[in-house]
């Protein structure tokens, strides 16, 4: 999944429609989880095209909690942590063979 799809996945996430100024600021906070899970030990084969659904996942977690204000972004950044913690064990630090993701 490209860094566009991603911010349109992002967008229907935190519900907003049009396109405008702040498509650029999810992708900002698409850029930020994408290093964050670079951070966190994610080999960077996994990153350059996400199609594993745990680490869509973690990215739309990301941008929903940091996306305005949401009320509820305690619950969505401890969700995100969940994911970080599953992402660790899933072996994902290791070179992406060509047929598994």
């Amino acid at each position: 999944m490209t860094k566009k799809e991603l911010i349109e996945k992002a967008k229907l996430r935190v519900r907003k429609m049009s396109t405008d100024k702040l498509d650029d600021d999810l992708g900002q906070l698409i850029e930020v989880a994408l290093a964050d899970l670079s951070r966190a030990g994610v080999h960077e084969s996994y990153l350059n095209n996400i199609r594993n659904p745990l680490l869509v996942e973690a990215v739309l977690l990301y941008a929903s909690a940091n996306f305005g204000s949401p009320e509820n972004r305690d619950s969505l950044m401890a969700s995100y942590d969940m994911m970080l913690t599953k992402i660790k064990g899933g072996g994902f630090h290791r070179r992406k063979s060509c047929e598994t993701d």
